[in-house]
């Protein structure tokens, strides 16, 4: 089933949801701000309330994403991944000794915020998969019908994908350049696969298609 994913918070019950929030504090992040790098001293973990964070590695001149966080993403200043904001953002902030202890009195939150921190290593491991395996349309096809079965919602009788990712923060998530993307993309709607509506918005049309194109391995 595809739907709109809500925030980890929002499958708490209200008062557990102000008890684990009791303490944190709001920080808001302009587009280019770094959260996080691997020389960060801080010992916190944070909330994605609104906004995008990009998470990616930097080696001399070049850099990797691994990943993107969302609104409802939780996540940590303990990797040796850099972490900016890509948009204004808004997180929630605490130390692990506060997240820790809020845990241990709010059982019913473990399982919700361990899931969340599995999706985000699951999609990291996806892109590392998708980088040794794939082409660059099949990583892009993977990207957006995965992306389909977290987001998409149906308008008027048609499968619509909107997403928080510009060409740019895309093709820096599957190691590419904005004008691959871009043309792949071009491609994809002139088979009738799907339709931009707006930049980050798109019809799929045939997600059967799309799947099909993201199974497709490199051939060696």
């Amino acid at each position: 089933m595809m739907h709109k994913r809500g925030s980890a918070i929002d499958h708490l019950q209200a008062l557990d949801r102000a008890a684990l929030l009791e303490g944190f504090r709001q920080r808001a992040l302009v587009e280019g701000e770094l959260v996080g790098t691997p020389n960060t001293e801080r010992d916190s973990v944070f909330i994605v309330r609104s906004g995008c964070i990009r998470v990616f590695l930097a080696f001399e001149d070049k850099e990797y994403t691994l990943t993107f966080l969302e609104a409802g993403d939780i996540y940590s200043t303990h990797s040796t991944a850099y972490l900016q904001a890509v948009k204004p953002t808004e997180i929630l902030v605490g130390s692990t000794a506060l997240m820790l202890s809020k845990l241990s009195v709010l059982p019913g939150a473990v399982p919700i915020i361990i899931r969340v921190l599995g999706q985000t290593l699951e999609r990291s491991m996806r892109l590392i998969e998708d980088l040794a395996f794939r082409d660059v349309e099949g990583r892009l096809a993977r990207f957006l019908y995965g992306m389909l079965n977290r987001k998409g919602f149906k308008q008027n009788g048609v499968l619509r994908l909107e997403l928080d990712l510009n060409t740019e923060d895309i093709a820096r998530l599957l190691g590419t350049t904005r004008q691959t993307v871009s043309s792949l993309i071009n491609r994809l709607a002139r088979e009738g696969i799907l339709t931009r509506i707006r930049p980050g918005c798109f019809d799929i049309h045939h997600p059967d298609l799309l799947q099909q194109r993201s199974q497709k391995m490199v051939t060696k």
